[in-house]
């Protein structure tokens, strides 16, 4: 295969690896991270070639946040078969064709990259705020040891409910703490909703839990209203400093 013969027609930039295989990329990029799409395209003989991506599509979107499951690989698998490309067990895209169709299939194949990447896009967790680390920070210095990150447990609703934090588990009656950012000087509110959501469904499954949602502070009657809306499900503290949130925290336990 010859790179420049391959450019020339098709447009990508061309890398020679050896007298049997190129790289081509594509000015398209992966949405979760600006990686541009590429693919191998390797002679196997009687003229024709086989376009692979080597599984770098799904191992850049597992790198950015993305758990792989089966429903998540069933929907992937669709979107590449719809493309006419194949995914693989092993999260390879790939496909055979004759060197002549190589044109059509890289099309394709970038189609499919592409499609794929804004699925796995929409999977990625959203990043930590910069409150969550600020307690964090606090919880992890005034209760040594005794802080469990992303802590599941189940809701009465059927559905695992995935909590920031969580303070003694092995006491069997942990402290299940989930934080609320501000935003423009305002608590963001569809994190409020979606944590008052979690809180009840807790509380429906186990009444006696321990429940805490700790708030940054923002202007007082935006956060009264959060508070109040939240106070049915949990208790409620807005964050001063840190050792405020601790001498709090330790206050709800007495």
């Amino acid at each position: 295969m010859n790179c420049t013969h391959i450019t020339e027609a098709f447009g990508l930039a061309c890398t020679h690896i050896n007298s049997g295989l190129v790289y081509l990329e594509s000015p398209i990029s992966l949405s979760f991270d600006g990686t541009l799409i590429g693919a191998y395209v390797q002679d196997i003989g009687q003229g024709r070639v086989r376009i692979t991506d080597n599984a770098d599509t799904l191992f850049h979107a597992m790198t950015m946040g993305v758990s792989p499951n089966a429903n998540k690989a069933a929907k992937l698998a669709n979107i590449a078969a719809d493309c006419h490309i194949a995914l693989s067990e092993s999260g390879e895209l790939h496909a055979s064709c004759a060197e002549k169709d190589v044109p059509y299939y890289m099309a394709r194949f970038i189609e499919a990259a592409s499609q794929i990447s804004q699925a796995c896009d929409a999977w990625r967790p959203a990043p930590i705020s910069k409150f969550e680390k600020i307690v964090s920070k606090a919880l992890r210095a005034g209760f040594p040891k005794r802080v469990r990150r992303d802590y599941e447990v189940q809701g009465a609703s059927g559905h695992n409910l995935k909590f920031q934090f969580a303070l003694d588990v092995e006491s069997g009656n942990p402290q299940i703490i989930q934080t609320v950012s501000a935003q423009d000087d305002k608590p963001h509110w569809l994190s409020v909703y979606s944590t008052l959501g979690k809180m009840v469904d807790l509380k429906n499954a186990a009444p006696q839990a321990r429940r805490l949602v700790i708030l940054e502070s923002a202007n007082p009657q935006d956060v009264g209203k959060a508070a109040s809306a939240l106070a049915e499900s949990a208790s409620v503290l807005v964050f001063k400093t840190a050792s405020q949130l601790i001498e709090d925290i330790r206050s709800l336990a007495a």
